[in-house]
């Protein structure tokens, strides 16, 4: 068996279909971001209202627990500290 080397013909038939391959890539896509018609109208709703109704709230809870009427919700509370603790990868 005699073995001369390598052939020049199958590199260079590699280096033609490598070079094909190449230009048939696809072009990359870009991401895009897309509103829904819900997310476009809460846009639309100011901080300012958010405020309004934080205050209230704020005022109603203070007159609670000034009235000793306020009631803690332990699961709601439990949640949050977990969520805190989670957050701090604790």
């Amino acid at each position: 068996m005699k073995i001369d080397g390598i052939n020049h013909d199958v590199i260079s038939f590699y280096k033609k279909n490598t070079a094909k391959a190449e230009l048939k890539a696809p072009a990359t896509k870009k991401d895009t971001l897309e509103l829904s018609t819900l997310g476009k109208s809460l846009s639309a709703l100011s901080l300012e209202d958010q405020s309004i109704n934080s205050k209230e709230k704020i005022e109603s809870l203070r007159n609670e627990i000034n009235k000793g009427t306020y009631k803690v919700d332990s699961k709601l509370t439990a949640q949050k500290m977990f969520e805190n603790m989670k957050g701090r990868d604790i």
